[in-house]
């Protein structure tokens, strides 16, 4: 018994050290040990890498669900009209999901024949409209992103590129956050994400894509369960469950806005991470069919992530379990209270508007990230999906 609780106590708190802190390093190892493989059987097999040429550029459809964007979606469809990209080759397909401000109207007022403009009376949910919207469509390269997003003008062109390799079945673009000023910490988390991003992408275990900014070819598309919520996450792994390459490419890339608070972050954690667990219940293939280096990062950067919390809450039971046996056990169990309830001090005076000074706002933020997948993970067991897409800054 004393061994099996050592055990659990260790393991449990081993597992989330090694997600967000020593994952990096042995991802960046392995990253460096494949390119040196691949450099060597290029360079070996004499075989240049194709490039898309202007003329073979592909027919593209933009895919957007909008839902009371009346702010955004106007410059959104300028920023698309100003894309370089040949007019005769990009749609663009906006759907207003039973918007009840001026989306629809000013998604009317536009004329220009690279734009439809479907404005649907009933709310469905993104997921619904997405279907829709594909189904209206035989482009070959589906391109998906937001209503708030802003594209680079290259960005889709850069996106499209990689499609010359026949292996490859998405691309994932950018996506840079912009101002961040205040206590939110997801900008720091974000350059954290983009890393993984890069060497996950190297050794062929990029995670999903980008929501803001992703293409899939169309023949790969598998339509959503109506109430799907990570609808990015999901489209591309069912990719990648093919056998198809996801391809991170950060030329391409895009800009929203990130909210100055940490509760409009925390907000979002929620609606995300029962997304995150939805995902993990319905698709095994997300496992049992991907690439060795899929399964690799989705145990590793996702999985172990999404399940921190109950990790730690695991660990801090069977630390006080075993505190009767040693003060070795008391101080350990001592530390990991002191550390969560800080963590929690830290994050109540962020949420209430005040200010952190420095590197506390990185567990005040570490704080909101997990007890979101805590209560998400509650909320997706007892179906309680209420209020998960509730509108917030992003």
């Amino acid at each position: 018994m004393h061994l099996a609780l050592v055990l659990i106590a260790l393991v449990s708190i081993g597992a989330v050290v090694y997600s967000y802190v020593l994952y990096p390093f042995v991802l960046a190892a392995v990253a460096g040990w494949v390119q040196t493989v691949r450099d060597a059987r290029y360079v070996l097999g004499k075989r240049d890498r194709r490039v898309l040429r202007e003329a073979e550029l592909p027919l593209v459809a933009v895919v957007i669900s909008a839902y009371n964007e009346e702010r955004h979606i106007g410059p959104r469809i300028e920023n698309l009209l100003a894309l370089d990209y040949p007019a005769d080759r990009l749609k663009i397909l906006i759907g207003s999901d039973g918007s009840r401000d001026r989306t629809g109207e000013i998604m009317a007022g536009f004329n220009d024949p690279r734009l439809q403009a479907c404005v649907f009376e009933q709310n469905r949910g993104k997921a619904s409209v997405l279907n829709d919207l594909v189904s209206r469509t035989d482009a070959p390269i589906i391109a998906f992103s937001d209503a708030n997003t802003y594209f680079e003008r290259q960005a889709l062109r850069r996106l499209v590129t990689h499609f010359a390799d026949a292996r490859v079945g998405a691309v994932s673009g950018e996506l840079r956050l912009k101002g961040a000023a205040g206590d939110n910490q997801d900008s720091l988390y974000w350059r954290v994400e983009q890393f993984l991003k890069f060497f996950e992408a190297r050794i062929g275990g990029l995670l999903g894509a980008n929501g803001a900014i992703y293409a899939i070819r169309r023949e790969l598309w598998q339509p959503l369960a109506s109430d799907t919520i990570c609808d990015d996450f999901c489209v591309a792994m069912s990719v990648a469950a093919t056998g198809h390459r996801l391809v991170y490419e950060p030329a391409a890339w895009a800009e929203e806005d990130t909210p100055d608070a940490i509760g409009e972050e925390y907000k979002r954690r929620v609606r995300i991470g029962i997304g995150n667990f939805q995902a993990l219940v319905r698709h095994p293939e997300y496992l049992s069919r991907t690439s060795a280096g899929t399964r690799f990062a989705y145990v590793s950067h996702k999985v172990l992530r999404w399940i921190a919390p109950h990790l730690l809450v695991l660990g801090l039971a069977a630390s006080l379990w075993l505190a009767h046996a040693s003060w070795g056990w008391r101080i350990f169990a001592g530390l990991q209270i002191v550390g969560y309830v800080g963590a929690a001090a830290l994050y109540g005076v962020s949420s209430r508007g005040g200010q952190l000074p420095g590197l506390l706002r990185i567990p005040a933020f570490l704080f909101a990230l997990n007890w979101a997948f805590l209560i998400a993970s509650y909320r997706y067991a007892t179906g309680r999906y209420s209020g998960s897409w509730r509108r917030t800054a992003r």
